[in-house]
This record gives C-alpha cells, structure tokens and sequence, in this order.
C-alpha cells in the first residue's frame, strides 16, 4: 500500500458493527455497562524471552500490557475490553444507524484506519464493500494517516496504556486469570453484565489489584505449551468452559 492515497466514504452499510468484538477503554467499557450491554474480556499472555525477534513489537505489547505473576516466574497479560457486538452492536437502529455516533466508543470513530502501527491500511482486509474506498476524502497518502484521526490513535494507545493494571486487576478480581498465549490463541471471556459492573464500582472505589494471584495460561499446541512450561510458567491443562479459547 505503499505511495497510495486511500479514499474513503462510510455508505452506513453497518457491517463493521455487526459479528465482531469492539474494543474500548476502560471508561469507555463502563459506560457501555451502564447502557445495558455486555462487555467481552480477552486475554493475551507472552513473555521477552519467548518472543520472536522482533523488539519494537515486543516494546508496543508491554505497554499495553501488565506484569503478573504465573508459576515460578513473571509474564505479561494484555486485558483486551469489548463491546460484544458478536450478532450486531446494540446500538444500530431498524437503518443500520448508530444511535450513538456522538459518543461513539474511539475505535469506531477510528474506522477504518489501522491502530497497530505495524499494520498498514489495506481496503482488501476489511470488510466494507468497494464502493466506499472509491470517493471520499483522503484518510492514509503514502502512508501518512489524516492528522485527526492521527491524534485519535494516539488517544488510543495512551488508553491502551493507562487502562493496562485497572483491566487486569478487574480480571484478577473476577477470578478470570487464565490467559491464551499471544498470536497463538485468545481466552474470550463473557463475563455477566452485573457483575462486571460491580468489579468496576469496586475498583473505582480505591480496590486495587490483589497481592499473589497466580494467573496460568492455556496452550493446545504441544511445542508451544512446553516451551513456555520450560520456562517457568503455569500452563492450565483443563477444559474450562467460564471462557471460550479460539485458536488463530
């Protein structure tokens, strides 16, 4: 994608929000709550010395990541919260319409530009229709992203960031403390609305995170799972089914 100018012009199809999980910040997941609707947990697990070459992606991960304690050793879970809008997001009318466009969780206002800085913008990667990448205004020219829509991705990655120790301790208080290990699988929790809401107002109220709690990670792939067992870490071995484990 390389010196191309994107265009894009959003014709209110509504797939984006429809059969996907949509990823908010902390805040964002409670508001969420507090309109009605359920929020996902996803849970990512990695560790440096097991992590490919690669030491710029590893640095982007471990901001958005927290450090617990899993075996005899440390490791790092990413807490991922979203809106599950796995049938279609609540907040579409009869048209397809948001009805909440104004307050909007910040991915969706990101749509359809890239959040990761190692993926690049590709129209054949999502799935809107042709049509809206051949009019509209330009949103990524030689890879330059427009500078609002710049800013918001940073405002992502700050959240990503800042939001990291209050989503796993939320986890931890919740008793969701097995993880999938990174770009191998996810841990895809469907935790009850109530509840989750009640893990937020609990950690709102000065609760932080609990002192030893011991998280473990799920691993099907057997060079994988005993690689990351070699290396000190607690590797869950039950089929458990207070989470879904989807494989990638």
């Amino acid at each position: 994608m390389e010196n191309t100018a994107i265009r894009f012009a959003c014709n209110g199809c509504g797939v984006c929000c429809k059969g996907r999980l949509i990823p908010l910040t902390f805040n964002e997941s409670r508001e969420w709550l507090k309109r009605g609707h359920d929020v996902a947990v996803i849970l990512e697990a990695f560790d440096e010395s097991l992590w490919p070459s690669e030491p710029e992606k590893f640095s982007h991960s471990a901001k958005r990541a927290a450090q617990i304690d899993s075996g005899n050793t440390k490791i790092n879970v990413i807490a991922i919260f979203a809106a599950n809008a796995l049938t279609q997001c609540p907040n579409l009318d009869d048209q397809d319409r948001c009805g909440i466009y104004e307050e909007r969780p910040l991915v969706c206002s990101i749509y359809p530009a890239e959040i990761s800085p190692f993926i690049t913008l590709d129209p054949a990667n999502k799935v809107c229709p042709p049509e809206v990448w051949e009019a509209g205004e330009i949103i990524v020219s030689d890879r330059v992203v427009d500078p609002a829509v710049r800013i918001k991705i940073a405002q992502s990655r700050d959240a990503d960031r800042l939001d990291a120790h209050a989503k796993v301790a939320i986890c931890e208080s919740m008793d969701m403390t097995v993880a999938a290990w990174k770009e191998n699988a996810l841990a895809v929790y469907l935790p009850d609305r109530q509840k989750l809401m009640a893990a937020l107002d609990h950690y709102d109220s000065g609760i932080k995170r609990a002192a030893h709690t011991s998280w473990s990670v799920r691993i099907e792939d057997h060079e994988l799972r005993e690689k990351v067992r070699s290396s000190g870490v607690q590797v869950d071995t039950s089929e458990s089914s207070s989470y879904i484990f989807h494989k990638l």
